[in-house]
Parts: structure tokens; C-alpha cells; sequence
């Protein structure tokens, strides 16, 4: 875990500051690895090749309270970020639009959008009570019976609104990985009887008679602790102040307060776009016939099924629908401008049959096809505003008796790229 983390740590930093690694899953990927380093001892050199699930120590206390206590903060920085965000959290109408706007949408968030009004108000209620009212469960100690249930009640919250958002959409791996630091709240008396038979009797087949911990051991292991607890409350200071918003300062979402980012504060939506654009880009040989191209999951051809992805994270889908608010132009320019690579690329002759084509895995296997027949001369990107057709129920019922199923309308909204054409290696402008 730790040559992992290392490796993971050293691929954000070398891409700070470009957009691609500008999520806010990167930091929450690093604080949570970090920690799962620290659960359980470190193996010894006998107990490389000897030691089993009978002769180690149960996982750190220390560090499951630190997993609760980065539960605690994901929830309440998602939560305050929309109490101080857009003003259609406070009308509780965001959730009208979100599933339909949201970066990559799948065929079941063609239920969600279609839900009744008042129950997508609700919902808004249902998402404050989860991440503000109800996140001080995670917190509580188990003194006794009741507080240990009423921990083990919020950590099963917190993960069931997590597993609620992943059939509403596709958010990478954010909310898979937000179930992790909630597991900690549940112990094995949560889960079925069988199960835990279960797993106890696959574990005694391999383990060893019990041996006892050495003292050294425990020393070890309380040093790190006490290490552990001080770094971390050392480093949630400025994470504290900013969800307080003290000094009058407005909370930052997704920022990391350490070289190390191994406290964060997080948070997503905490403003919603009340209608989708989408950049789509066309290509032609002879600027009169166009060909679409498309991305693996981003909406485009609107006869097209949305996919499953979660909890892979298609960047390019991803970052391509940041264009879509408004400026578009002002997006392009100021944060996407890898758009010209990209089309760079698509009309560069001179690599157009090559064998170094990475780049082409960012599109869908019918793009890919279609550029690997022809090379390109002319390439434009076109804004277009999307709307889902009809309710899944709606499509499903048209599928199942053979007829021709819409998932999206379209209108088009602006130019984005005229047509541009290679000269001189370089984009320029087509005269057609």
C-alpha cells in the first residue's frame, strides 16, 4: 500500500495545475490511502512468510477514528458547500436539473430526472439531513450499547446515500471511495451471522495457533498512533478553518492545505447548471460532408445509450464538459485550450497512419475506426443544448416492441471552433 500511494502521490503532483488532475477524488484517494497504510501492523520479517490472520493485532483504533473523522469532513464540506453555494439549494430546485446536467449521465439517471417534483425536493432535504444533521453519529464513541448502535446507524447512512448517488450517475470513483472511511463505523456484529461464519472459517483454515503480540510490537504500534493523531489534528487546523469560514473567508471545496495532501477539505455541486451544452466535434475531407466524433460515454449521438463507467473516470469525457458553461468561449480558452491539441492530432497527417497513437483510446471505438479509414482535413467543434427525450420506463417500453429509441434532443446553440484545416503544422483557419 505504501509503494502505491508513493506512486500515486508522485502522478498528482507531476500533474498539479493541469485540469485533467483537478478533482478533488485525487486528494481523497491519497488521504485515504494514507491511512489504510497505517491500519494494521506492519508485517515483520517472519511475518512475511508466517504470520496469518490469527497472529496479528485487530486494526489500529487510532486510525479508525482518523478513517471517521475523514467521513465526518467529506460530509459536512459536500454538505456546507451547497448550504453556501447556489441559490437553488436553498430553493431546493437543483435537483430539477442535476441529473440531466451532471458530467456523465446513465440510463438510470433517466429515472431520477423524471421524478416527481416534489420528490426531488425532498431528496434536497435528504441530502442535508444525511451530510449535516445526521454525520455527528460517525463521531460517537462506543461507551456503551446505544452509542455504538447509533455510530454503526450513521456509518450505514453514509454509505447508503454513497451507493444512492453511484445509480443516479457516473462520479468516477468518488463515491465508491467514500464508503471506505464510513466502513469504519461498522464492526463485525453489523454484518449477517452467516457472513461472518463464514469468513472466520475461511480464515482458521489457513492461521496458526494464536501467539501472543510481542511487547515491542505494541510500542511500535502506539508510537505510530500518537504520530498518526498529531499530524492529522496538526493538519486538519486550516481544514477546520476553512469549513468555519473563519477570518471571513469563503470555503474552499477540494483543497489541499499540505505539500502531502493528507488533509483535505472536499465537496462537489455546490452550484448546478440549469441546462446541458455539449462540444461536439466534427470532421470532414472536403468541408461538406461532416462526421461526428464521439466519446466513450459523453452524450453526442443522441440514439446512443449512455453507459456505465463509475467507478472508471473517463477524463476527456470529464474535462470536455466543463465547455459547456457558460462562456463556452471563456471555458475553452481559459481552462480547456487542450482542444486544439486534440484536434491537432486528429488532422495531423504526418502521424495519421503511424503506430504512436495513444490519444486515439480517448475516443469511441466507432471514431477510432472511422479516423484509422481516411485521414481528416477539416475539423470544426459545434455547441449544442441536450435534453433528455423520454423517462427510462418511457425508452425501455419503445425497445422492448422494436421501436426506434430517442435518449436525447438537441438544438444547436453556437459555434465554437469554425473550421480549421493544417498548414504548416500549425491550426489555421479554413476558408469554406
Amino acid at each position: 500500500m505504501l509503494i502505491l500511494w508513493v506512486l500515486d502521490f508522485s502522478i498528482v503532483t507531476a500533474a498539479e495545475g493541469n485540469s485533467f488532475y483537478a478533482y478533488g477524488w485525487e486528494s481523497q484517494l491519497l488521504e485515504t490511502g494514507f491511512l489504510t497504510i497505517w491500519l494494521c501492523d506492519l508485517p515483520s520479517f517472519r511475518g512475511i512468510f508466517r504470520d496469518t490472520i490469527s497472529s496479528r493485532p485487530p486494526p489500529s483504533l487510532p486510525v479508525l477514528w482518523l478513517f471517521r473523522w475523514l467521513c465526518a469532513r467529506i460530509s459536512v464540506g459536500a454538505g456546507l458547500i451547497k448550504l453556501r453555494g447556489g441559490e437553488c439549494w436553498q430553493k431546493k430546485t437543483c435537483l430539477y436539473y442535476h441529473f440531466e446536467t451532471q458530467p456523465i449521465p446513465s440510463p438510470l439517471s433517466f429515472i431520477f430526472h423524471f421524478l416527481p417534483k416534489e420528490a426531488l425536493r425532498r431528496a434536497v432535504d435528504l441530502d442535508y439531513f444525511v451530510q449535516l444533521y445526521s454525520i455527528w453519529m460517525v463521531l460517537l464513541p462506543g461507551f456503551n450499547w446505544y452509542l455504538t448502535n447509533l455510530r454503526r446507524v450513521g456509518g450505514f447512512v453514509q454509505a447508503g446515500f454513497m451507493v444512492n448517488i453511484i445509480l443516479s450517475g457516473n462520479f468516477s470513483i468518488l463515491n465508491h471511495l467514500t464508503i471506505v472511511p464510513a466502513l469504519a463505523c461498522l464492526d463485525d456484529e453489523c454484518y449477517p451471522i452467516w457472513l461472518t461464519h463464514h469468513v472466520y472459517r475461511s480464515f482458521r483454515r489457513g492461521s496458526s495457533i494464536h501467539s501472543e503480540v510481542p511487547k515491542s510490537s505494541i510500542i511500535t504500534r502506539s508510537s505510530i498512533d500518537l504520530c498518526l493523531l498529531a499530524i492529522i489534528g496538526m493538519l486538519s487546523v486550516p481544514v477546520i478553518t476553512n469549513l468555519l469560514q473563519i477570518g471571513g473567508k469563503h470555503q474552499v471545496m477540494n483543497a489541499s492545505f499540505s505539500s502531502f495532501k493528507l488533509v483535505n477539505s472536499y465537496g462537489a455541486f455546490g452550484s448546478v447548471g440549469e441546462a446541458r451544452y455539449e462540444p461536439i466535434i466534427s470532421v470532414s475531407h472536403d468541408g461538406k460532408q461532416w462526421t461526428e466524433l464521439e466519446l466513450p460515454c459523453k452524450p453526442g449521438d443522441t440514439k446512443r445509450r449512455p453507459c456505465f463507467c463509475a467507478p472508471y473516470h473517463y477524463r476527456l469525457d470529464w474535462n470536455i464538459w466543463f465547455i459547456g458553461f457558460k462562456p463556452h468561449q471563456s471555458m475553452l480558452q481559459r481552462q480547456e485550450r487542450w482542444m486544439f491539441e486534440l484536434i491537432h492530432k486528429i488532422l495531423d497527417a504526418n502521424v495519421a497512419y503511424g503506430l504512436q497513437r495513444p490519444w486515439l483510446a480517448l475516443l469511441d471505438s466507432r471514431s477510432v475506426d472511422f479516423l484509422n479509414r481516411s485521414p481528416m482535413r477539416y475539423a470544426k467543434v459545434e455547441m449544442y443544448r441536450y435534453r433528455m427525450a423520454n423517462p427510462l420506463w418511457i425508452i425501455a417500453s419503445k425497445w422492448v416492441r422494436g421501436e426506434e429509441v430517442i435518449w436525447w434532443n438537441r438544438t444547436f446553440e453556437e459555434s465554437l471552433i469554425r473550421p480549421v484545416q493544417m498548414h504548416d503544422g500549425s491550426l489555421t483557419y479554413a476558408n469554406i
